[in-house]
């Protein structure tokens, strides 16, 4: 893009465009789920979304109204024209609400991913790791908002003042740098969590990768905080950086929900295991489809089946890191599996209990049908 800002039609039909796939993913949840069924990071997800929404409507507004962002050499001819500057100080007073929502857009996303990933994680090793992701998220947040509020930019005022005697009130290098630090890395420790839960996890190969690939979206969303900065600083004068912000909050924010597309994703694959006569996941006789994880019978919802993809993650992690210990006792002894699955009920995960006692097998099988 040069030296050259994005145009109003380009930032409208980049944002339609994305706003709509993210209305696609979104409208999934509130479509197969009650409102007693949802889990704490959907909440979290409804709230970035309509903060998302309110990012790209600002967007919109900025660019049509200059801001005090201009090379100092046009200050005579600006200051001359008292609208020019009334239209200034306005467009600086929206990019202040563009870039908070921005920031809330983009840490309401990964509160979501952090959450799942606490609940994917509990009772294993790794949930140590998340629990300093976590603190490592929520401290970086608030070093951005507190350097943004009362260090980068004094007196406040003067990201809205023309002319401004601070350009970083208007550029917002020292800020991006800052966020782009915390944004970046944070992003970079989330993408590792599920690495070992993947590589330990025991189901079908087919739905290992697809998972991996859902996953590895998360490489797009640091690619497009990069490459947002490495415009910005490039184009320090333009506004090229709200067409990036468009593309990193819609990528981070698709990356979050594609684990509601879990139950379609499955139905496909399951479908397709089934048209070639081999669907591993097909119903036993005298099964329920509430433990068939693979029936396309029912209605996909998506909080059991997340629920059911959990358990498998963590119970076989727990599972496969005792048959690597070298003991028998994990996964001879009973009394070991039904503590492991009292802790998984714990955080609200169905398992079956009209078992009977010596009906070890049939649990497993159970489990296999992840």
């Amino acid at each position: 893009m040069g030296n050259v800002s994005p145009t109003p039609h380009q930032l409208l039909t980049e944002s339609l465009i994305f706003w709509s796939i993210g209305v696609v993913l979104a409208s999934r949840v509130i479509a197969n789920e009650s409102i007693k069924r949802l889990y704490f990071e959907d909440y979290v997800m409804s709230a970035t979304f309509l903060i998302y929404t309110s990012l790209l409507v600002l967007i919109q507004v900025s660019s049509r109204y200059a801001s005090n962002l201009m090379d100092p050499a046009d200050y005579d001819q600006v200051l001359s024209d008292p609208q020019e500057v009334r239209n200034r100080i306005i467009g600086s007073k929206v990019v202040i609400g563009l870039e908070q929502c921005m920031l809330f857009s983009t840490w309401g996303v990964k509160t979501c991913m952090l959450t799942l990933f606490w609940r994917l994680t509990k009772n294993l090793p790794l949930h140590l790791y998340v629990k300093i992701v976590v603190w490592y998220v929520a401290v970086g947040f608030v070093v951005i908002m507190v350097t943004y509020y009362a260090i980068y930019c004094r007196p406040f005022s003067q990201y809205w003042a023309m002319p401004v005697e601070n350009m970083q009130c208007a550029t917002y290098q020292h800020y991006s740098i800052t966020q782009a630090v915390f944004n970046i890395s944070s992003d970079a420790a989330m993408l590792a969590i599920p690495v070992p839960l993947l590589i330990k996890a025991q189901m079908k190969k087919t739905k290992k990768v697809l998972l991996v690939c859902i996953m590895s979206l998360g490489v797009f969303t640091i690619v497009a905080a990069i490459l947002n900065k490495v415009f910005n600083f490039a184009s320090p004068l333009t506004t090229t950086y709200q067409i990036w912000y468009i593309r990193e909050a819609s990528t981070s924010l698709y990356v979050a929900n594609l684990v509601c597309l879990w139950p379609l994703l499955r139905k496909i694959f399951s479908f397709a295991a089934t048209q070639r006569g081999s669907d591993p996941n097909r119903a036993q006789p005298g099964q329920s489809d509430e433990m068939t994880f693979g029936s396309s019978q029912s209605r996909p919802s998506t909080s059991r089946d997340r629920a059911r993809l959990i358990r498998g993650f963590r119970d076989r992690s727990v599972i496969e890191g005792m048959r690597n210990s070298g003991g028998s006792e994990g996964l001879n002894s009973k009394t070991n599996y039904s503590y492991h699955t009292e802790r998984a009920d714990a955080v609200h995960l169905e398992f079956s209990k009209t078992a009977a006692p010596n009906s070890d097998l049939e649990a497993n099988r159970s489990h296999d049908r992840l």
